[in-house]
């Protein structure tokens, strides 16, 4: 992540819960039911932002889990501390997670919202398959939206390069990385990838 990337976000930290309208509990509920999360996993939560995820994902995980919540603005990472570092079963984390080494290994890796912010998303996925994923573990891309919400946001932040193809055509470009993928919803409310190594 570029400094202006991490200047921008922690301008936003305060005001972000606010404006994030799609992130609804229903909405969160929804998606994360949809995913293979169970007592007990360890869930790694990329670019957590506010922490929008981190009480949901506690709380499927339980006391026997544990979730690892990493940003790298200083301003969204300090928003979640302050909403949920009460919870035990959680620990945060200040890392560029596509330049530093991440602990641990871990069931399940979230990039909720992330994706379009990855500045080079197959040498990651290969990475965390390689140094942070249990044989079994799955990276999940997923949104509250179809992406035509959210390339219009980006549209309006001005950002480039930042567009997010229609889920099957992501999908289709992952599996060309050597992945293998399951497109698990695809439309107007949710947008969600599962992706396993080959």
């Amino acid at each position: 992540m570029t400094q202006s990337e991490i200047d921008f976000f922690d301008k936003l930290a305060p005001v972000w819960d606010a404006n994030e309208v799609r992130s609804t509990p229903e909405r969160i509920r929804s998606i994360l039911s949809k995913l293979p999360i169970r007592e007990g996993m360890n869930v790694l939560d990329l670019g957590t932002g506010t922490g929008v995820l981190v009480p949901y994902l506690s709380e499927i995980v339980g006391p026997d889990g544990h979730v690892t919540a990493i940003d790298l603005s200083e301003g969204m990472l300090s928003r979640a501390i302050e909403k949920y570092g009460s919870l035990k079963n959680v620990e945060f984390l200040k890392i560029d997670f596509e330049e530093e080494q991440i602990p641990g290994v871990y069931d399940v890796v979230m990039l909720y919202s992330v994706y379009p912010h990855l500045h080079s998303p197959a040498d990651t996925f290969e990475w965390l398959f390689k140094m942070n994923m249990s044989q079994e573990g799955i990276i999940v891309v997923a949104f509250p939206s179809d992406e035509e919400f959210i390339n219009n946001i980006h549209h309006e932040r001005k950002s480039e390069s930042d567009h997010l193809p229609p889920a099957r055509v992501l999908a289709q470009m992952i599996e060309r990385w050597g992945f293998r993928t399951d497109v698990v919803a695809a439309d107007k409310e949710e947008y969600i990838i599962i992706i396993r190594r080959r």
